[in-house]
């Protein structure tokens, strides 16, 4: 049996084993036939060492040795073969020529394997197996950098040679940062207070405080968190060879939250002075009552803006209001002399009869007392309202188209005139107002003025800046009296109405023939009453009775009355 033995490559070669027969000559034959199977054998061990020695050295040469090595593994397979046949042949006992014998006993020298030195391929193969190691060697000293550069740049907290206001931050996270000033760093700041000498505070907080710490702190723990490893970490070294100092920018006020608060405290202080003034009048005693003066109070708004920023730059502290009083302009004693009765007047009512009377004062009383403010205008209809019996007026004489007539509500037209004159001389303005249409004994031509229910009116506009308040009464001896209170008027002016007659109209005698009377008899059954035209005007005077102005009131016509005379037919 031929030994198998397996090549480098995985190819089985066989070596031969020697052959044995008892054929007579065959031994010796086959001895002799030993030195071509050696050199076979070393050629086949040639080619395996040169096939082992490329397949170190790489694919491409282990693939070209393989082919070789199974080429050249075939000749001493094939001399194995040879030799086997020659011992089974039956030539293989018959006496060998003498030429072969000469053959055998000098073979052909078999040329012997060269013997292979270090060939290209051995260096080419020491020198990877070399460079395999240096790598190897580089890349574990790349991988403890990059280790030693990951856990740098890595680090939850500040990089070493990072400082905020003068802190070591290094040993901080960015939220143990945060929460060291938000507790610790920005009350100092936030909660300054500054305290007024009312009871008043105030902080910084409350004053527009604001602070970027948040942002100097994210920007500290971001340097050297971006770009690539390399980059993060020179910073990180450049951080720790040269620190790097924050500062936090802090406002401790707005103007507008200054501006603000001190507004808000001017509101408070700020006080107008208060002149004295009326309060109420009493239409009963004619007395005015009047409200105390109050003197004001005004903030130096200025100062204490001034004031309040530099104690909060200062750390906070104690500021006082600067107030200066305001003093009013006039006082309960200085006004006292200036209100009272402005002006009045007076009519005679002694003719008129009880019923006429009676129909004065229910007239009267709807007026005392009122009040007519500034800009206002009173009516004297409004006031007394319709003149009906269930009202209280009674029948009286009085004017009816130029009639003498007994009518509901008779004589109240003396008020109206009293009225109408003390209003003129209190400066007061007549917005309406109407002559009888006959002239009236109480008052002059030119100066009266008649109401008619729906018709006609009296109505008096206050234009001054002040209350005015209307009196009136009937006195015990049957005048009618209306006094206008309120200011003065200014530098002890008085006003008066004056009238005169410009025009008569002279009444005619119309006679009519009665059988009544005897012949050549006369009787005036209506006696004749001229007619006029009157001019009233309203005067002003100085305090020491010099004419200031004269101005026209108003004009009047009054109606002329025919005499009328009966005589005998």
């Amino acid at each position: 049996m031929a030994e198998q033995k397996k090549t480098n490559d995985g190819a089985t070669a066989k070596r031969p084993s020697r052959v044995r027969t008892t054929a007579p000559g065959a031994t010796q034959t086959a001895r002799r036939a030993k030195p071509p199977v050696d050199g076979a054998r070393r050629r086949a061990n040639a080619a395996k060492g040169a096939t082992a020695t490329r397949s170190r050295t790489g694919g491409g040469a282990k693939r070209a040795g393989t082919k070789n090595v199974q080429r050249k593994a075939s000749t001493p397979r094939a001399s194995g073969q040879q030799a086997r046949s020659q011992a089974k042949s039956p030539k293989a006992t018959r006496r060998p020529a003498a030429q072969d014998l000469f053959l055998e006993r000098a073979p052909k020298p078999v040329k012997p394997a060269k013997k292979q030195g270090v060939g290209a391929l051995d260096v080419l193969f020491a020198l990877g197996i070399a460079g395999m190691l240096a790598l190897m060697l580089w890349q574990r000293g790349q991988h403890v950098d990059f280790l030693q550069m990951k856990q740098a740049v890595e680090r939850q907290t500040f990089y070493a040679g990072t400082t905020v206001e003068t802190v070591d931050v290094s040993n901080m996270t960015l939220g143990d940062a945060m929460d060291y000033w938000q507790t610790r760093v920005e009350p100092r700041y936030a909660n300054r207070q500054v305290a007024l000498d009312d009871g008043t505070t105030v902080t910084a907080q409350q004053l527009g405080y604001a602070s970027d710490y948040a942002e100097v702190l994210s920007n500290a723990w971001s340097a050297g968190r971006s770009g690539s490893l390399e980059e993060r970490y020179r910073q990180v070294l450049s951080r720790q060879g040269s620190p790097v100092a924050y500062g936090v920018n802090r406002r401790l006020y707005s103007e507008a939250a200054v501006d603000a608060f001190v507004a808000a405290m001017a509101d408070q202080v700020n006080r107008p002075a208060r002149s004295a003034s009326i309060e109420s009048f009493d239409a009963e005693t004619y007395k005015f009552v009047f409200g105390e003066a109050q003197a004001g109070a005004e903030l130096d708004a200025a100062a204490l803006k001034r004031d309040v920023e530099q104690a909060l730059e200062a750390g906070g502290g104690s500021v006082s209001l600067a107030v200066s009083a305001i003093a009013p302009e006039v006082t309960a004693e200085e006004i006292a002399g200036e209100y009272g009765l402005i002006a009045y007047a007076v009519t005679n009512a002694s003719s008129s009869s009880k019923n006429r009377l009676a129909n004065i004062k229910l007239a009267m009383s709807y007026i005392n007392g009122t009040c007519i403010k500034p800009g206002e205008t009173f009516s004297f209809n409004k006031a007394v309202g319709q003149r009906t019996e269930s009202r209280g007026f009674k029948l009286a004489t009085a004017y009816s188209s130029g009639e003498v007539t007994e009518q509901v509500g008779g004589g109240i037209c003396q008020v109206s005139t009293t009225l109408f004159n003390a209003a003129v001389k209190s400066d007061l303005e007549i917005v309406e107002r109407h002559n009888h249409s006959l002239t009236v004994s109480y008052v002059d031509k030119g100066k009266d003025a008649t109401v008619d229910w729906g018709h006609q009116d009296l109505r008096i506009k206050n234009t001054s800046d002040e209350n005015v308040y209307i009196c009136c009464y009937l006195t015990d001896d049957k005048r009618v009296r209306f006094g206008i209170f309120g200011r003065k008027l200014a530098n002890g002016e008085t006003i008066t109405v004056e009238a005169k007659t410009t025009e008569t109209i002279k009444y005619q005698t119309e006679y009519q023939p009665t059988p009544l009377l005897a012949s050549g008899k006369t009787e005036i059954l209506q006696p004749g009453r001229d007619g006029y035209v009157a001019e009233a005007y309203k005067v002003r005077w100085d305090a020491d009775g010099n004419q200031i102005s004269r101005e026209l009131l108003c004009k009047s016509r009054y109606q002329a009355k025919n005499e009328i005379v009966a005589y005998g037919a």
